[in-house]
């Protein structure tokens, strides 16, 4: 136990070590973090490179900012500098091309949804509109600055990136709005606002706040909160955003009433890789049929994999100029062969990622784990640590199905290589309540017992000591 313990230190240091190697230098590699001590625990190699889709003819991609997949495996690029949305099949084959040459004016057009019959409805940013093509590009209608008291007269209305629920609300994330997304319905009605940011409580700033000059007061009193950087809905109707420039809560789940259900403090990592500490940037996220969420962080160009309790999966990718590493990622997606597609802005380029069979056993398992069904994510948890005997959730997993099975010292030595203190100490009591009783009955035996051999070697002390008393005198 020792032994691995030292083991993972060593190979954690390494690990870190080697991240700070020039690009070129770096072999590729995943990673999880030791949810006890937080430093990088190496995994086995999680996804590989399929395919880098680069030619989608002339001109190619120039800045391209959004990506989606649709529900048969299509693509559509938001192709921001070219104006334009592209259409591509799961390989990158270009199936259509929508723009001023198809009789559509689309500027500077930064995000993209599309529903389950192809309709299309991009946020045309320099425009100040969402515009709703068909499916073969034709222009049906517009959305602009709903008109409603509840909205400031002098709202920039620059939609940056949209989606849509399963009632045909469109959620609209306004550039330099700092209220949440604005909900439009379907005549264009304003409905509101979800997952708006509030400006977090900083003892610093109430300081300075006492010490400070009216100038200053009106400096902080102007402070916003912190930005919403995208928008992604899922199967079921959940909402997810990232939020950037923030030390908590980084990555956000929505209910169908708004609320935020993640609990989780703190995603990513804090890095000082460029000389200063910096805080993750994600920029977009997704959700696989797994209920597995990818973010992207910008900060890092690295994908961090979590399940839908918040724990950490995985970790792969970087900034690089070889395959499997980003310039500057704008946009993540998933298929249902949970194949990862990621649109790098800078190298305008389409990089394709295939799980290994260590990531497929670990999205299967933590699928079961989720819905309660612990005895069964047994099976995968094993094989997963047969791959790799370190993992920590596996070692979690299986814990939790032994609770299940009421085996609590198995399941107090799977918490332990876990590094799950809380799951060790239910465990203990569990084992603990379990050991009083099996052998309360004995126990109390026992107890009567030794209370009656007490009483009578008291009353035979008692009367040896009359008797020598009557027999002396004394």
């Amino acid at each position: 136990m020792v032994y691995k313990r030292i083991t993972a230190s060593i190979l954690g240091g390494l690990l870190f070590l080697i991240c700070s190697l020039p690009a070129h230098a770096l072999p590729q590699m995943s990673y999880t973090l030791d949810p006890m001590y937080g430093h990088r625990m190496p995994i086995p190699l999680t996804y590989t490179v399929d395919t880098i889709i680069m030619d989608v003819g002339q001109p190619g991609l120039n800045k391209p900012n959004d990506l989606f997949i649709d529900e048969k495996g299509l693509l559509y690029v938001a192709d921001t500098d070219n104006n334009r949305i592209v259409k591509l099949d799961g390989q990158g084959k270009v199936l259509g091309i929508f723009g001023k040459e198809q009789g559509v004016e689309l500027s500077s057009p930064s995000g993209i949804y599309v529903d389950s019959l192809g309709h299309m409805f991009v946020a045309d940013t320099g425009s100040g509109r969402i515009i709703h093509l068909s499916p073969k590009g034709e222009l049906i209608e517009e959305f602009v600055k709903p008109e409603s008291s509840l909205l400031s007269e002098d709202l920039d209305f620059s939609p940056d990136k949209v989606i849509m629920d399963r009632r045909g609300y469109l959620y609209a994330l306004n550039k330099n709005d700092y209220s949440g997304f604005m909900m439009i319905d379907a005549m264009n009605q304003f409905r509101g606002y979800i997952g708006a940011n509030r400006v977090p409580f900083d003892w610093k700033k109430l300081l300075i706040r006492l010490l400070a000059t009216p100038e200053q007061r009106e400096q902080l009193n102007n402070a916003v909160p912190p930005q919403n950087s995208n928008i992604t809905i899922d199967g079921k109707g959940f909402i997810y955003t990232p939020t950037v420039l923030i030390e908590a809560d980084q990555l956000k789940k929505f209910n169908a009433m708004g609320e935020n259900i993640y609990k989780k403090a703190f995603f990513g990592e804090a890095s000082i890789e460029s000389g200063a500490l910096e805080n993750p940037y994600f920029i977009d996220m997704a959700v696989d049929q797994y209920g597995v969420v990818n973010a992207l962080d910008a900060m890092s160009r690295k994908i961090y994999q979590y399940d839908q309790e918040g724990n950490l999966l995985a970790v792969f990718g970087g900034q690089g100029d070889e395959k499997g590493r980003f310039e500057y990622p704008t946009s993540i997606v998933v298929d249902k062969a949970g194949k990862i597609y990621v649109l790098d802005r800078d190298r305008n380029n389409i990089q394709i990622f295939q799980p290994t069979r260590f990531a497929e056993l670990v999205h299967q398992a933590s699928q079961l784990h989720f819905n309660g069904r612990y005895q069964e994510a047994m099976v995968p948890w094993k094989e997963v640590l047969k791959i790799d005997e370190n993992y920590p959730l596996a070692h979690r997993g299986v814990a939790k199905a032994l609770m299940k099975e009421e085996r609590w010292k198995e399941a107090m030595r799977e918490f332990k290589l876990g590094n799950d203190q809380e799951g060790y100490s239910l465990a203990f009591a569990e084992y603990r309540h379990g050991l009083l009783r099996e052998y309360l009955g004995w126990i109390i035996m026992a107890v009567v017992l030794i209370v009656v051999a007490i009483y009578f070697i008291v009353k035979f002390m008692i009367r040896v000591t009359n008797t020598v008393i009557r027999r002396y005198g004394y």
